[in-house]
């Protein structure tokens, strides 16, 4: 498994992170997740709320990405690699927010095994493996 630096980090904590998955016929979807954040230095993690495109895309094929960009900075990260959905396990019963069921009638965890990092930087580096 690749491993997130300090940097990755900051920005993952930092700015607005998305989610990118595949259907079964192949086709994109891509939305924002909020609630993305670091759950070690291997691993993102998410609340699953609208059990929409996203949650579909990954029971199918589990197969996820994570674009993450400092516009400013013109510098970013992706991170590509193996989602695991947990809901009703003592996992999720750890790790989701009691406040989550306030909003939402029914929530789940995702973890993603970072298994490859790319530079999304504004340079002739940019879609390079770094991890």
């Amino acid at each position: 498994m690749a491993k997130l630096t300090d940097d990755m980090k900051k920005m993952i904590q930092e700015q607005f992170p998305f989610l990118a998955t595949a259907d079964e016929n192949g086709m994109p979807k891509v939305g924002p997740k909020g609630s993305l954040h670091v759950l070690d230095d291997s691993h993102l993690v998410y609340f699953e709320h609208t059990f929409h495109h996203a949650y579909h895309n990954l029971q199918q094929n589990g197969r996820a990405a994570v674009a993450v960009a400092d516009r400013e900075a013109q510098k970013g990260f992706r991170f590509e690699g193996q989602a695991h959905i947990h809901e009703n396990d003592d996992l999720a019963n750890e790790l989701l927010p009691e406040s989550i069921f306030d909003r939402f009638p029914r929530a789940a965890l995702v973890i993603i095994d970072v298994e490859h990092i790319f530079k999304l930087d504004n340079t002739l580096e940019a879609g390079t493996q770094i991890a």
